[in-house]
């Protein structure tokens, strides 16, 4: 009797497991969700390179889209963009898809540069402070077989010599042949961006850039350390944690958490934009991938 009645529950449990399978629906196209209105974007900021210095400042004005939208986010092409070190005002123009830029500012250390957006009837504003970079001691690219891990290729590292008793926030980023490259990874909070605080005035050897990208023969490839402040550094650090597994882009919709930007909506607070300004210092190099 005891063997008959297990046998009943277990086709019974059989049984629910066919029926619930084969009730399953797609309910895709009945999901509505609530719309909101669009949030000013920023993508970029202020950067100074000793190395290649650059002809013109240059930034993107978006807006957010709907959560569900595949479309490129609208560009912001009437706003009013300025942005200022507290003695000399420098205004920005828009020179088509949402790109605002001005050829005529020259970034300082340790100066503080506050952009304003007026927008859509609202005005934004916000600020960050340039922060010298160390030089590379050395660039190089060192071969290294694949493994489970990572494929076999050529990886961009550096020696670099942190500053002594100043406090130091450093961001890595990596092209190929001009082109920027970042994969969404939670690695990307801890192996791209760093604070001096355990390496204050010493000697960082053999450093990657980004250990997860790797080169082969005959491409180009560019490194750059960026001295960056300590709220940009708490930004990309919320930032990489929540991309990290999501996918969802750096400059488009906002991460399922809500990142505060710098840049605040004067008018109405509770408005807030989406990105981050930044002032950063760039040190660069780049190399042909021989053998």
């Amino acid at each position: 009797m005891r063997v008959l009645i297990q046998i009943l529950k277990n086709f019974a449990c059989i049984s629910l497991i066919i029926i619930t399978v084969s009730c399953e629906t797609d309910i895709t196209d009945d999901i509505s969700l609530a719309s909101s209105p669009p949030k000013l974007v920023i993508n970029g900021g202020l950067e100074r390179s000793v190395n290649t210095p650059l002809s013109s400042q240059e930034f993107r004005l978006t807006t957010t889209n709907n959560f569900l939208s595949d479309d490129p986010n609208p560009i912001i092409s009437d706003a009013i963009v300025s942005i200022t070190d507290g003695t000399t005002v420098w205004g920005f123009n828009h020179q088509g898809n949402g790109v605002y830029s001005n050829s005529d500012i020259t970034l300082q250390l340790t100066k503080n540069y506050t952009i304003t957006i007026d927008w859509n009837g609202d005005t934004y504003k916000g600020s960050d402070t340039l922060n010298e970079v160390p030089k590379f001691d050395d660039f190089f690219a060192v071969f290294e077989e694949g493994t489970i891990f990572s494929p076999e290729g050529y990886f961009l590292k550096f020696n670099s010599t942190d500053p002594i008793n100043v406090k130091n926030y450093y961001y890595n980023r990596l092209f190929r042949n001009g082109e920027f490259l970042i994969s969404p990874d939670p690695g990307n909070s801890q192996n791209l961006i760093t604070s001096d605080e355990f390496f204050d005035g010493k000697q960082r050897t053999n450093v990657d850039i980004n250990g997860e990208i790797n080169f082969q023969l005959g491409e180009t490839a560019t490194g750059q350390q960026l001295g960056i402040s300590k709220n940009y550094f708490d930004y990309l650090f919320e930032l990489f944690t929540q991309t990290g597994n999501t996918g969802i882009s750096f400059g488009g919709n906002p991460p399922p958490a809500t990142i505060r930007s710098n840049v605040i909506n004067t008018t109405i607070p509770s408005n807030r934009a989406v990105g981050f300004f930044y002032v950063v210092d760039i040190e660069e190099k780049s190399l042909l991938i021989e053998e």
